[in-house]
């Protein structure tokens, strides 16, 4: 059976060993929860630096990457504008040069027309019936010829004796007024012939340059509408370039400020799950020392209850075997050794 110095001997030996290999252990929980807890501290400034940087990058290059687009838009949409409004000019240019050319005929049908409509008018040259006094003008032959056949009829007259006779005046007369009658219509044929020409002509210049007027104002209003569908094309051009630059930019930047926010977000998260996890483990490291320093209470109470039994044991045993027996002190001492 236990001795008394034994029960006590180990049962403080039992206490001290608890109660070292709870605070061991308590130790061992506090220092891994403080590890943990400064390994969060550390790591969420990052992981939230990293997010802010990889976010502020992601922005930047969106907004030089837009500001590029547009740029280049813009230079592109003044070229194109720039060279519609050149090939518009070209166009109106040929057209006034073509135009130009035109112009003489132009004129000369304008002085035509004008001329035209003054001698086709109210005493115009074309406009006057034909007369007896213009027979000289329209037949200068006339004048001669009657001069040479009357003097043919009185020498001829004379020579046959009937000179003085009534049948020569007559036939005298009668030769005067066939040769009237017959240059009469000849010079009025001439005066139709000759106003029909002059008509002609006026009216075929006349013509010429109604045409070209007309030719030149449909040149003119087809390069108009032609010069004016290329500056309209050209400015379209334009801003539909400035405008899909304008989108670009806009879609760039908002992507890239829904990238930084998401990562800001997630990192965010990140951050608070380190720490929240890291405060879960400090919360269980701590439980654990506790529970660790409370079983270490337990068994130093159960050592010193064990202590406590071997000695109440011990002095039973002392108190049966009896002070006074035959075996006296020694029997006392070896129970107490």
């Amino acid at each position: 059976m236990p001795s008394l110095i034994t029960s006590v001997l180990g049962g403080l030996q039992s206490s001290s060993a608890a109660h070292n290999a709870a605070n061991t252990l308590a130790g061992a929980y506090n220092t891994a929860g403080q590890t943990v807890t400064g390994a969060a501290n550390t790591q969420d400034p990052l992981i939230t630096n990293e997010a802010a940087t990889a976010g502020t990058g992601v922005t930047n290059a969106a907004a030089t990457a837009g500001t590029g687009v547009v740029g280049a838009a813009g230079t592109g949409a003044q070229n194109v504008v720039g060279a519609a409004g050149a090939g518009a000019q070209n166009v109106l240019n040929s057209a006034g040069s073509t135009i130009a050319g035109l112009n003489p005929y132009a004129s000369a049908g304008s002085t035509a027309a004008g001329q035209l409509s003054a001698a086709t008018g109210p005493g115009g040259s074309l406009n006057t019936p034909f007369s007896a006094s213009m027979m000289e003008s329209q037949d200068p032959g006339y004048e001669f010829q009657l001069q040479q056949g009357q003097q043919a009829m009185q020498r001829a007259q004379a020579a046959g004796g009937t000179a003085q006779s009534g049948g020569a005046s007559k036939a005298l007369e009668q030769y005067t007024q066939q040769t009237a009658n017959t240059d009469y219509q000849s010079a009025f044929n001439n005066y139709q012939t000759q106003n029909n020409n002059i008509f002609n002509r006026l009216s075929s210049v006349a013509g010429m340059g109604q045409q070209a007027t007309e030719f030149g104002g449909q040149l003119g209003t087809q390069a108009a509408g032609t010069a004016g569908a290329l500056n309209t094309q050209g400015a379209t051009t334009a801003a539909g370039l400035n405008t899909g630059a304008a989108q670009y930019q806009g879609t760039t930047n908002t992507n890239a400020a829904q990238y930084a926010g998401t990562a800001g977000i997630q990192a965010q998260d990140l951050s608070s799950s380190n720490a929240l996890s890291a405060a879960n483990y400090l919360g269980n490291t701590q439980i654990g020392a506790g529970k660790a320093i409370a079983n270490g209470d337990l068994g130093s109470a159960s050592a010193w209850n064990g202590m406590l039994n071997g000695i109440g044991q011990a002095g039973n045993d002392l108190i049966g075997a009896g002070v006074a027996s035959s075996g006296g002190y020694g029997s006392f001492l070896s129970n107490l050794f």
